[in-house]
């Protein structure tokens, strides 16, 4: 969960290298002649995948900061496997290097690459000889074959299907022509030129002829797709920026030229080559947009910008038009179904007829918009945008270091990190509390569930700590933690860089009884649980002067608290039972009380049996979820340095609201 607030301040140099060519840089250099030197190169995780693979493949990649010294590919491994992760660029422009080594290697990805298609990859390879296709378990896999010249026709328009047809062309025998009727991003072209393989392009038609790739030394120019996200934000908070060492080849610039249509104020300026690629400084001043229109061209030269673009159009009255825009269905998600969220977010209309995409806005500015991502960076970063320009709004899920992860930098974010650490926490309810918080008192912060395996070492795991301002623990690792931090505190929950290490779990219980109206000061209480919950709850509850008695399964564990805490071994008329025991049969065959008044469970999942018998009793039921409130709104508070929030029907209600969008999908 992200949740941003409407504060930035522009700090462009921080956009980093263009993925696009870093990409396509390391490739070339892995079969170069020799050692190759590649500065700025793009540090995302897109980028480091390919890095990883071509390793996998013989390269030797060194990196320093932001450059790779690259040793060239001797002897290419065989029989490998590439996990090209969440990167498509990774897979298919590898598949047409792999190809050309002729080595056998199997294709891997996550579960959102293997969704995306790569028959229009492994196809023309096939025919120019790879042994290659499609595998159920993965991508694709490759198995040698003898490469020779093909003339190819473009049957999408796709600059990573060129880049691989052109890169195994390297290999091949002949001539390997790509004809394009929409020319695509020419970045593969214009490197292979510049180190001197053969090939010859009029801008429509790519040939390249069995080749050497000489070594080169060169500095990728700051990527235009991520200057972007500035360039959009700065527009729509009627900003100015600058954005130097840009990228501007024409093939790229779409997004630039489509405001440019639009009577955006945004010039050009410092213009100059580099290897072949234009680079200069993007000039944004205060304008007023008129209605968006992208022709075919302006999608093949922007693609990946149609979503930032059709995210501004959402803000700017008129009806905004965007052709053949059908290959966003194909990307990291189903992007026009992305982009039909953030109109019913915002209020607005978005309408794709299988070619066009047509949005219908009034203009208006959501308040504190809440975005799905669908786990897409592109799609997160323009939510992002819009939260800013909208003065603030949330992101269930925000992976900017897939392809931009200075982004808080470049936007000069203060976002502070907050999360949850459990065994188990997939299902926790934590990130929708902490974006019920975070949106209430509009501080920008990020918040994560992130699941450990119970016998993660003590140093991993406080290295992980210290990765976050604020951190939730969970079980198993509170006691553990708790040791770790040397705290007084027998179970921790709550950490934090300015706080002392403590338990907001006694906090919770308590404050939700008393918020229930009912007072247990000076009462008979049953316990029943004699885990960290139930040893903090005896703590707190002993400062209200109440008398316990420990029920557990395991009687060893309820004596220990017992003598431990020198509690009650018998009650007369318990006056409530509080259970931290998960639905069991020890906690369904357990009797209530006749003297109970209230029945208080830890566990807000699952069914419980003492909550089932006290319904029947018609007392009083305090869920969990109290507790979560009540126990999360207090660790907020002491992280963020604000008044704890007592809003417990509100948030009710906002989880209530979640489950019905949930069933309405």
């Amino acid at each position: 969960m992200l949740n941003l607030n409407g504060q930035f301040k522009f700090c462009p140099d921080y956009i980093g290298g263009d993925k696009s060519i870093s990409h396509r840089a390391l490739i070339l250099a892995s079969v170069a002649d020799r050692e190759s030197v590649i500065r700025n190169l793009s540090i995302c995780s897109d980028v480091l995948t390919t890095v990883i693979c071509l390793r996998k493949l013989g390269a030797t990649i060194n990196l320093n900061g932001t450059t790779a010294t690259v040793t060239p590919i001797k002897k290419p491994n065989g029989n490998v496997v590439l996990d090209c992760e969440n990167s498509g660029t990774t897979a298919r422009l590898l598949a047409g290097l792999v190809a050309g080594l002729g080595v056998k290697a199997k294709f891997t990805g996550d579960n959102s690459l293997v969704r995306r298609p790569m028959d229009r990859v492994v196809t023309p390879l096939k025919t120019m000889g790879a042994d290659i296709s499609v595998i159920e378990d993965g991508l694709f896999e490759c198995l040698g074959g003898k490469l020779r010249g093909n003339t190819f026709y473009a049957q999408v328009n796709s600059a990573q299907v060129k880049s691989a047809v052109l890169i195994a062309g390297l290999f091949a025998d002949g001539t390997t022509q790509y004809v394009e009727s929409i020319p695509t991003r020419n970045h593969t072209e214009l490197l292979l030129d510049y180190c001197g393989a053969d090939i010859k392009t009029d801008g429509v038609t790519a040939a390249v002829t069995k080749s050497t790739v000489k070594a080169f030394d060169i500095t990728v120019p700051n990527d235009v797709s991520s200057a972007a996200y500035l360039v959009a934000l700065a527009l729509l908070t009627n900003s100015e920026v600058t954005v130097d060492n840009v990228l501007l080849n024409d093939s790229r610039i779409g997004f630039l030229n489509v405001l440019t249509k639009s009577e955006a104020n945004i010039k050009i300026k410092n213009v100059r080559l580099q290897f072949g690629e234009e680079v200069g400084s993007i000039v944004v001043e205060n304008s007023i947009l008129n209605p968006l229109y992208a022709d075919e061209q302006d999608v093949a030269d922007g693609i990946d910008e149609i979503p930032a673009l059709a995210s501004m159009a959402m803000l700017i009255k008129g009806t905004h038009v965007f052709r053949n825009v059908a290959e966003l269905q194909n990307k990291e998600c189903n992007r026009i179904r992305a982009i039909e969220h953030i109109a019913a977010v915002c209020g607005q209309k978005a309408v794709f007829d299988g070619k066009d995409l047509t949005i219908i806005s009034n203009g208006q500015r959501p308040v504190l918009p809440e975005f799905t991502s669908f786990g897409d960076h592109r799609i997160a970063m323009c939510q992002a945008v819009l939260s800013i320009a909208c003065g603030g709004g949330s992101i269930d899920d925000a992976p900017f270091d897939v392809s931009f992860p200075a982004f808080y930098q470049s936007l000069g974010l203060n976002v502070l990190k907050f999360g949850l650490i459990g065994s188990d926490v997939g299902t926790s309810l934590s990130p929708v509390l902490m974006r019920y918080l975070s949106r209430g008192s509009n501080i920008a912060c990020e918040y994560k569930a992130v699941t450990l395996s119970d016998v993660i070492s003590d140093g991993k795991l406080l290295e992980i700590i210290d990765k976050f301002d604020g951190l939730n623990i969970t079980m198993p690792f509170k006691r553990r933690v708790s040791k770790l931090l040397e705290s007084n505190c027998v179970s921790v929950n709550t950490v934090g860089k300015n706080i002392l290490p403590q338990s907001t779990d006694g906090y919770g219980i308590t404050k939700s009884l008393f918020n229930r109206k009912i007072d247990i000061r000076n009462k008979q209480l049953l316990i029943v649980g004699a885990g960290g919950a139930a040893e903090r709850c005896i703590i707190e509850l002993q400062l209200y002067n109440a008398q316990m008695k420990v029920l557990n399964r395991t009687a060893l564990h309820a004596e220990e608290l017992t003598e431990k805490y020198n509690l009650e071994n018998q009650l007369e008329k318990p006056y409530g039972v509080l259970s931290f025991v998960p639905e069991c049969e020890f906690e369904q065959g357990m009797g209530l009380p006749e003297s109970a008044e209230f029945v208080f469970v830890a566990d807000y999942k699952g069914y419980s049996g003492l909550a089932e018998k006290a319904r029947r009793r018609h007392i009083p039921v305090v869920s969990g979820l109290e507790m979560l409130y009540h126990q999360g709104a207090k660790s907020f508070a002491l992280w963020t340095d604000t008044r704890t929030q007592d809003d417990f029907d509100g948030f009710l209600k906002y989880v209530e609201s979640k489950r019905l969008g949930e069933k309405n999908k």
